[in-house]
């Protein structure tokens, strides 16, 4: 049976003072913030007001996003990572027990050492474009973060770059933390953005959509894990719809990066990358690599989850970097590209076929006139 593994952080199943003081805060310990549900859940946020059996565990909250950062389908099985936070937060400056995710990613985006790299979160980007052959086209995409350095840059050559005048400019600026300096009286941003570029996504697991009348739903799961962590029941993991999302922005996402001069590194859990090379013609196992290449999956794993004393909250260790082209290598060799992450792995026999079809009743019938 499903159950929460983590709850805002801290593991479930060895819920200590520490671990209490924190929900009360609806605290996110990988972010060093408030829990926000991973930036995608907040139509399962606990409403404190209407429970009241909640109002003793978060005092003095009205509403809180549901905690719930990795699930465990089966006793003694690797829990499954559902909350993107869980895997990798890049806001602020502390680890926030991310100190190997981080230090994994900077690796292999080849940053260098000592320097700082500002990221932007939630980078959303809607513009017109055209081919080579000056056919018209759209790109709309948002990008979960995004790793840039920075160089100085004219204020009135960002004002033309933005269409906006100079004093509209400045503000804005000043409101978005860039410095401001006044160099032989014309002022400059000495910290516009600028190469080096980084995409970075992050993929971790839907859960299903859960049963109301069981309670699985995210929301009420987080609510009796709360109340009764031994008696709470959680959703499951809705494996197509992660592999779904994620093969309709791979390609595209590393094709930008490239054309930026870029890198595009996807932050998996090693659980999603398994599913992935059994379910898809794509072997990641072909794609163990120590440099990056036009497509790049960094894929982290709990390792030993039933270690003895168990540790409240767990710092992701094992990692594998898998990097590779998008199609086919000239070499001949047995690595055929990402791309194959869009073709079938093997198509089942047709027996398959009719087995299926004899357990259920027809819908209907149709007939040509």
């Amino acid at each position: 049976m499903s159950k929460i593994f983590e709850l805002y952080g801290y593991r479930l199943d060895c819920w200590n003072a520490e671990a209490s003081a924190n929900r009360e805060k609806a605290w996110c310990p990988f972010m060093g913030a408030e829990c926000d549900g991973g930036g995608n859940r907040y139509l399962s946020a606990l409403n404190i007001s209407k429970n009241p059996k909640l109002r003793k565990f978060f005092p003095g909250e009205k509403i809180v996003q549901a905690g719930v950062c990795s699930l465990r389908l089966r006793d003694s099985e690797q829990p499954w990572i559902v909350c993107p936070r869980r895997l990798l937060s890049l806001r602020g400056q502390n680890s926030n027990y991310q100190t190997h995710v981080r230090e994994q990613l900077t690796k292999y985006a080849d940053l260098k050492r000592g320097i700082p790299y500002r990221a932007w979160s939630e980078v959303k980007m809607k513009v017109e474009t055209a081919n080579e052959d000056d056919e018209a086209k759209s790109f709309d995409y948002t990008f979960d973060y995004v790793i840039a350095g920075s160089s100085p840059k004219k204020l009135s050559d960002v004002a033309a770059l933005i269409g906006k005048e100079p004093g509209a400019t400045q503000k804005m600026a000043v409101a978005n933390q860039y410095t401001l300096a006044s160099k032989n009286g014309e002022l400059w941003i000495d910290d516009f953005p600028s190469d080096p570029i980084v995409i970075v996504e992050i993929m971790t697991s839907s859960t299903s959509g859960g049963d109301k009348n069981k309670r699985t739903q995210i929301a009420m799961a987080c609510e009796d894990a709360v109340v009764s962590p031994e008696n709470h029941k959680a959703p499951g993991i809705n494996y197509r719809q992660v592999w779904a999302r994620m093969v309709s922005q791979l390609i595209v996402k590393s094709q930008v990066g490239l054309a930026w001069n870029g890198k595009t590194i996807w932050l998996l859990q090693d659980l999603l990358a398994q599913y992935i090379s059994t379910t898809t013609a794509l072997d990641l196992s072909k794609y163990i690599a120590q440099q990056p290449d036009e497509v790049n999956i960094l894929a982290f794993g709990y390792g030993e989850v039933d270690e003895h004393p168990p540790v409240p909250i767990i710092e992701l260790q094992d990692s594998i970097f898998y990097a590779g082209p998008i199609t086919e290598n000239t070499d001949h060799s047995d690595s055929k590209g990402f791309v194959e992450i869009i073709k079938i792995g093997a198509p089942p026999v047709k027996e398959h076929l009719w087995r299926s079809l004899f357990k259920k009743k027809p819908c209907g019938i149709i007939t040509r006139r």
